[in-house]
């Protein structure tokens, strides 16, 4: 499973209301994770992109 369907699952529990208060944020810890390395993963394939293109 990739980060971001991870994270939608993770948010759509949230959004049940079915945690309390210490799980859901826990949740939003681990979606605040998913994210950044989702960011981490994008900004490494446009570095190699540029470097390929030799920018």
């Amino acid at each position: 499973m990739d980060d971001k369907k991870a994270a939608e699952i993770l948010l759509m529990l949230i959004e049940k209301g079915v945690l309390n208060e210490e799980e859901m944020e826990a949740v939003r810890s681990a979606v605040g994770v998913l994210s950044w390395t989702s960011l981490a993963e994008s900004r490494l394939k446009n570095l190699k992109a540029k470097k390929e293109k030799g920018e």
